[in-house]
């Protein structure tokens, strides 16, 4: 199949695009512009398979999206300003790189003739206010309104536009016959994840000898992503879950202090863990269910989150 990957120099994106090429019937096309990713030398070395086209495209641009190929098979649209310091240091960017280049990645390939599939990669930020506003069922599954709690929040300037995008893929869909899925996000991780997250803050500060954690009371559910790309391929080459909503996420409901507790435990450290409370608007709880991702695809997990740590701060403390 001919497969282009959006934001195939970010975190998942990379890994997306590593797994599809491992398969040398693939041609994979990695569309970036270095905004959110990074051209290091494991995206450069990646980019020297015989199977793969990097296309340095800013998504932003029409223009420059007119120029993809028009003859793919599956896209995979990955693309975005994420990690949560940008929220709220660069929350216009952050809106900018996140709707722009869905609407025009829908009117590029809206009315294609060759697409299987358009898969639009969402994030259960989206929904995080219902739960926190309305007490919404956690685990929560892919039936949960979307809302947002503060429009003056810079926080929600990823939600929203993420919201958007779903909005655009489903009426894209609807008007031209769009073959879609929306997959939804839940704290993925992993190495080469990049800075501005959780597991790979933690682990900067714990070389300087810091030990800090914010929202240490808040709980989350991580899955490694190794998992989650299986997952993602998965859905996306599974008929049943065209033109769906699906979860993608571990089962695991856990503290963000287990979470730094775990952490220090499989890097080797010792010391005390300094507690910060959450950033404004960050949701107290938050796990998927997943059992439509169960049903459509049979997926399971492989990796438990010690081993999936271990493999983390091996990646970031080496």
């Amino acid at each position: 199949m001919k497969i282009l990957v959006t934001g195939a120099a970010g975190f998942l994106g990379y890994h997306l695009a590593k797994r599809l090429a491992d398969d040398k019937s693939n041609q994979v096309l990695c569309v970036d512009n270095g905004v959110r990713g990074e051209y290091d030398r494991y995206y450069l070395e990646l980019s020297k398979r015989s199977n793969i086209v990097r296309l340095d495209v800013d998504l932003t641009s029409l223009e420059d999206v007119l120029t993809l190929p028009d003859d793919v098979d599956l896209v995979y649209h990955l693309a975005a300003l994420n990690g949560t310091q940008n929220f709220y240091e660069r929350p216009f960017d952050v809106v900018r790189c996140c709707t722009l280049p869905t609407l025009h990645l829908l009117e590029k390939y809206g009315r294609s003739k060759s697409l299987r599939r358009f898969v639009y990669a969402g994030t259960s930020e989206s929904y995080a206010s219902t739960v926190t506003r309305f007490g919404w069922e956690v685990p929560t599954d892919e039936t949960v309104p979307l809302s947002l709690d503060d429009i003056f929040n810079p926080r929600w300037s990823y939600a929203g536009s993420k919201m958007h995008g779903e909005i655009a893929a489903v009426n894209a869909s609807a008007q031209y016959g769009l073959p879609i899925t929306i997959i939804r996000y839940h704290n993925a991780y992993g190495p080469r994840m990049g800075d501005k997250h959780v597991v790979p803050d933690f682990y900067a500060r714990a070389k300087q000898g810091v030990f800090a954690l914010y929202g240490y009371e808040d709980t989350r559910s991580f899955i490694y992503v190794d998992d989650a790309i299986r997952a993602t391929i998965a859905v996306a080459e599974t008929q049943a879950a065209q033109n769906e909503v699906v979860n993608i996420g571990g089962s695991r409901e856990i503290s963000m202090l287990e979470l730094g507790q775990i952490m220090m435990r499989v890097a080797g450290f010792d010391g005390e863990i300094e507690k910060h409370p959450s950033p404004k608007g960050s949701v107290k709880r938050r796990c998927p269910n997943v059992d439509k991702l169960v049903a459509l695809t049979g997926f399971e997990e492989q990796w438990s989150l010690e081993r999936g740590l271990k493999a983390t701060a091996d990646f970031y403390l080496a």
